[in-house]
């Protein structure tokens, strides 16, 4: 039975995988992410380096299976994202809350988030 499971998934993922909707979504969750990082936006660096990936899928050999990936290639964003320390001086330092720029976007979009 659960190989029947499986294999069931793994035809699904193909098939959602070569399909228009999934690049809907992603391009949806895209200008959401977009939308919230504009409400930080210092120097726009984060924001114009927010783009959609087109991945092999972690179901089966990811040959078949293609996954969209929202990414920042920006070098700060997990420190963006989920806060870090900052050193004032030599003996202080403070916490910078992070923005949770990707999950509020990804929040942002009914049904997804």
């Amino acid at each position: 039975m659960a190989h029947v499971d499986r294999t069931v998934r793994v035809h699904a993922a193909i098939l959602v995988g070569k399909s228009d909707a999934l690049d809907i979504v992603a391009r949806q969750v895209l200008r959401s992410v977009r939308s919230v990082a504009a409400q930080h936006r210092l120097t726009g660096n984060y924001s114009s380096k927010l783009g959609i990936l087109n991945v092999p899928g972690r179901i089966g050999t990811g040959r078949l299976v293609r996954d969209r990936l929202i990414v920042a290639d920006d070098e700060a964003a997990f420190w963006i994202e989920v806060g870090h320390i900052q050193r004032i001086g030599p003996r202080r330092v403070r916490y910078v809350p992070g923005l949770h720029i990707m999950q509020k976007g990804l929040n942002g979009v009914p049904g997804v988030g």
